[in-house]
């Protein structure tokens, strides 16, 4: 990797960070600084903050396609195996929750929701498993929604242990059951 390839890698994984953390509106100037990167070197590689987003939004594809691929390997059981996974994308899943809170973007909200979809594909008979129902795939799917967008938000970047991420979730789950006609309450409490 040459130089400037690699000045531009420190840029797309500064900004990736502080865009987990911070949300699309971080500084350039604090960015830089706090990277010790020049800043006239981000506009040799990207145009706009809007080309570096670009970037970021292609980082994330990538991450998405690697947290993916783990839940399909190492997801046996939802409940702590799922969390487990999360806790080892937490760059990624910050990322992603900045992407709902940030959703009246549609580009954003977009790549949240694809995003989502995959992993719902894989984590279904999990899912499943936990609800006794006869409901159809695609009504567990937009429960699962719902059940996501409340996680994702209330999700504490500052708590982000394994332990704190299962009782969130656990929480939620009972105090939205009643919304989903099909389910009760998860078999493995």
């Amino acid at each position: 990797m040459g130089l400037e390839q690699g000045i531009k890698e420190k840029w797309v994984n500064a900004a990736y960070s502080e865009f987990a953390m911070a949300g699309p509106d971080f500084s350039l100037k604090a960015l830089s600084e706090k990277n010790k990167l020049p800043r006239a070197s981000l506009y040799y590689h990207f145009d706009s903050k809007e080309a570096l987003l670009e970037e970021l939004f292609s980082l994330h594809k990538e991450k998405i396609n690697d947290y993916v691929i783990e839940l399909e390997s190492k997801v046996k059981n939802l409940i702590p195996d799922l969390y487990e996974v999360i806790y080892s994308h937490k760059e990624g899943i910050l990322f992603h929750r900045q992407l709902l809170l940030h959703s009246e973007k549609e580009d954003f909200y977009s790549l949240y929701k694809s995003a989502n979809e995959r992993a719902f594909t894989v984590l279904l008979p999990q899912i499943k498993g936990l609800f006794p129902s006869s409901s159809s795939n695609e009504e567990f799917i937009q429960f699962y929604h719902t059940l996501t967008d409340a996680w994702y938000i209330r999700l504490d970047p500052n708590q982000f242990t394994v332990k704190s991420m299962i009782d969130l979730a656990m929480d939620i789950m009972e105090n939205t059951l009643g919304l989903f006609s099909g389910s009760v309450s998860p078999k493995n409490k």
